[in-house]
């Protein structure tokens, strides 16, 4: 079976489970139907994140995004990522693999989920971003998508209690990044974006 049919299976099983497990509130779901390519840069809370947004693309775009190179080492996820096409990479360095891949992805038309920040917020709070998604931007010259997300840190407490959690998403129209801008004024432009659709308290650095 082709990688394209393996993808199109676990898209509607991520929107059938996310419709299971909480109720979605979403707010500009249509930047989403923006031309591909183009990146989603979100905040980054839990590892319910990732499926949050592929619940959200619209299924005549195709979403890839990036996972830790050290869950390459756990069979099922090697076999499952692999088989939708998600990018490995090496936390703590500059992969270049890893980022030749998310431009071929873009290359071929193709939408690349990536958390400015890099890693899981540990406070809920938004840190300091890198500035690996205005570098892609940049060079790939396509625009940014910015996704706000929060109450999906309540959704595994709430099954504990087999209650479904409310998760609010908030998306804001396509960002296009002026050449001119350095790449660290860049990311400042795509953070100041998401902390604006977020509540207070999730805005951490860029309050």
């Amino acid at each position: 079976m082709s990688n394209e049919f393996w993808y199109r299976l676990f898209h509607g099983v991520v929107r059938l489970l996310m419709r299971i497990v909480c109720r979605m509130h979403v707010e500009g779901i249509e930047h989403l139907s923006h031309p591909a390519p183009y990146l989603v840069a979100g905040n980054h809370l839990t590892q319910w994140d990732p499926p949050t947004l592929m619940s959200l693309i619209p299924t005549t775009h195709r979403l890839t995004g990036i996972a830790a190179d050290k869950w390459r080492k756990v069979l099922p996820f090697r076999l499952l990522f692999d088989r939708i096409n998600v990018i490995w990479v090496k936390r703590g360095e500059v992969d270049r693999v890893a980022l030749s891949a998310v431009l071929a992805a873009l290359k071929r038309g193709w939408v690349v989920g990536l958390t400015p920040e890099g890693t899981r917020s540990k406070t809920g709070g938004l840190q300091q971003a890198r500035n690996g998604v205005a570098w892609i931007a940049a060079k790939a010259k396509v625009p940014v998508i910015p996704v706000a997300v929060w109450g999906v840190e309540n959704i595994e407490p709430s099954l504990k209690r087999l209650h479904r959690t409310d998760v609010q998403v908030r998306i804001g129209p396509a960002i296009t990044l002026d050449p001119a801008d350095s790449h660290d004024a860049s990311t400042e432009r795509i953070m100041h974006a998401i902390a604006a659709m977020l509540p207070e308290k999730y805005r951490g650095v860029y309050g």
